[in-house]
This record gives structure tokens, sequence and C-alpha cells, in this order.
């Protein structure tokens, strides 16, 4: 059982030999790129010497091929220890090693040589362990960007600038379109305020000639233009009468009459207060007709209150009477505030004349006091003198 035959054990080497060749030889031409080129004469040759020594190793007599056999079930039954193994592994035949590091090392230079034009590919390659190298495979290159070398070629300085030319000129059309647009958005903005501005100026101008016309209008009326133009002329003689007759009065009062009658010294008192009396009725009839023209066309003249209507025997109060007006010409004011601008204008004329009559009617009132003082102040001295009680 110890005895071995040297024949077998050459035969047991060379296929251990043959197999780890080609298990190799399988793992290289895995981890190659698959790129297609032609064998070379090196490469041919050296596959014919490897297939001739697998011819070598496979030929023999019965007798070694039945010893092999044995050998393959003696193994199966006892297996062998490490140490056998490594001896029998790193004892091959020198020629087939020295065709197996031929073939070997051209393949090597030619896979260098292949791989030259893709060397990112073959570093991430060799990098990667030989399980994953299938996988590396499947991912792209990385490929380095570089900037466009310089040329001068014709065409690829036009394909270069026609883009850029084409930018610009888009750009400079968009512009001018914008530009055109708002220019025609003011334009049209402008025109539109110019015809509102003359709108307007139209509209003022028409509301001007309206208010004159109605002003106009209403001093055409048949009561304004009968009553307004008489009681202003009343308004202003009544006003010169009312200054001379007090300046009169005042006179009569302080130094008596200028030339006194004798027979009727009292005459000339009794005429200046019939003169007062005159102008007081005159001052108030005055003030209703200015309230009446200032009151509403519509309004019933009646309700304004006639010196004729007071009083058991015609006759009314002054002081009344002046508070009734007053009242009434405050309540006309704020009427008339409600009136057209000509009615306006109208009262706000003749509203002006209400407190100038007002002081002359307290002014006559005043001088009726001093003149009746002054002739009953006669009238005691007379009759004293008549007594003999006066030196």
């Amino acid at each position: 059982m110890a005895t071995s035959n040297p024949t077998r054990g050459r035969t047991a080497n060379s296929k251990q030999l043959a197999s780890s060749s080609t298990a190799s030889t399988r793992a290289k031409q895995a981890a190659k790129p698959l790129v297609t080129r032609t064998p070379s004469a090196g490469s041919t040759s050296s596959l014919k010497a490897s297939e001739r020594v697998d011819k070598s190793t496979t030929r023999g007599s019965p007798s070694t091929r039945s010893a092999s056999a044995a050998d393959i079930e003696s193994k199966q039954k006892v297996p062998k220890s490490k140490s056998d193994l490594s001896a029998s592994s790193k004892a091959p035949d020198p020629a087939v090693a020295a065709s197996i590091e031929e073939a070997s090392s051209r393949s090597r230079s030619a896979s260098t040589v292949d791989t030259k034009h893709v060397p990112n590919v073959l570093k991430s390659k060799q990098d990667l362990p030989s399980s994953s190298k299938a996988a590396a495979a499947v991912i792209p290159p990385l490929i380095e960007e570089k900037a466009p070398a310089p040329t001068s070629d014709l065409l690829q300085v036009a394909a270069q600038l026609y883009p850029w030319l084409y930018m610009t000129s888009t750009l400079e059309a968009c512009f001018q379109t914008a530009e055109a647009a708002a220019e025609k958005d003011l334009a049209a903005r402008s025109q539109q305020l110019t015809e509102e501005e003359s709108e307007m100026a139209n509209q003022r101008t028409r509301f001007h000639a309206e208010r004159t016309a109605d002003f106009y209008d209403e001093l055409s009326r048949d009561t304004l233009a009968k009553t307004a133009p008489q009681i202003m002329q009343t308004f202003l003689t009544h006003g010169d009468a009312c200054t001379r007759v007090e300046a009169e009065a005042l006179h009569l009062a302080t130094h008596g009459a200028s030339e006194p009658d004798e027979d009727a010294p009292l005459q000339v008192y009794g005429s200046m207060l019939d003169t007062l009396d005159e102008l007081h009725d005159e001052a108030v009839e005055l003030e209703v007709s200015i309230l009446n023209l200032t009151a509403d066309l519509e309004s019933n003249p009646a309700s304004i209150g006639d010196p004729e209507s007071g009083g058991v025997d015609g006759q009314i109060d002054n002081q009344d009477l002046s508070k009734d007006l007053s009242n009434k010409s405050e309540e006309r004011q704020r009427y008339s505030a409600a009136s057209s601008s000509a009615r306006v204008q109208i009262i706000g004329v003749f509203a002006a004349c209400l407190p100038v009559l007002r002081a002359r009617i307290a002014n006559l009132s005043m001088a009726q006091d001093l003149i009746d003082s002054a002739q009953e102040n006669l009238s005691i001295s007379l009759r004293m003198e008549s007594l003999g009680l006066l030196d």
C-alpha cells in the first residue's frame, strides 16, 4: 500500500498542472475587457504548445490508465495530507512551466497594449476584487471634461458664433417689442388723459355758463325785475333821509329850535316826531320787502307778517315786529342756502341790507325818545314860566 508507481505520480502531477493552467487562463480571459482582436503569432504558438502538453499528458499505456483509476479510488477513500498536496503541486514539469510562463507574459503584454486607450476603466478593474469585476464592467467610465481647443476652421467658428448671434438678435427684438408696446400704452394713456381734461374743461365752462344764465333768468323774472330795483332804490333814499333827520333831531334836542314860534313853540318837536315815525315805518316796510324778496318765490307772502295784520287797531308793537322779522330773516337765510346759485347771489346782496336797516330802526327809536324828552322839558319850562315861577 505504501509503494507508489512513478508513472502514476507524473500523470497526477501533469493533470493538476493542466487544470491549474486552464483555470488561470480562464480567469485572465474573464478579467480582460471585451475587445475583439486577432490572435498574434506568439499567442497561437503558445496555444499549440499547451495543446500538445495536454495531449501528451492524456496519452499513455492502459496500465497507466488503470493505475490512475485505482489511484482516484484510493484518493476518494483516503484523502491526502496538505504536505503531500503542496509537494506534488510544487514539482511541475519544466517544459510545461516554461510554456505557461511564456503564454501568460504574452497575454499580459497584449492586455496592456489593448487597454492603453481606457486607463480609467483598467484602474478601476484592477482595484476591484475578482468577484466584482463583472459588475464593474457595467459602470460607465469617468470622462474628464476639457475646454474645446481653439480652431481656425470657418465652419466651426460659424457654428460657435451662430447661437450667440441668434440669442443677441432675439433679445434685441424682444426689447424693441417691449419698448414699442410701452410707448404705445403711454401714448394711449396720454390721449385718454387729454380727452378727460378737455371734457372736464368743457364741463367747467358749461357750469359757469349755466350759472350765468340762471342768474340772468332770475333777474329777468317779473318779481325780481320789478321789485328788486325798487327795493334797492328805496333802501338808498331811506338811508340818506335817516342820516339827515337824525342829525336835525340831535341838534333840536340839544340846542332847541333855531327860529322859535311864539304862538306854537312845541310844533317843531311834533313835526320832528312825525318825520321820525315815518322813517321808522318805512324802515320796517323795507325790511319786510327784503325778506319777502329773499324768500322762496313759491312761499306764501302772507305768512311773513303784514304790518296791518296784527293788533286790534291795525298797529304793531315795534319791538315784537323787529324780533319776528329777525327770526323770519334767519329762517329765510337758512332756506336760501339750498336755492340756486343765481338766487344765492341775489340773496347775498339783499341780505347785507338787513343789518343796516335794523341799525337805522334802532337809531330812529333813540331819536324819538330824545325828541320826546326835549319836548317834555320845553313844555314844563313854558308852564313854569306862565305860572311865574321862573325869573
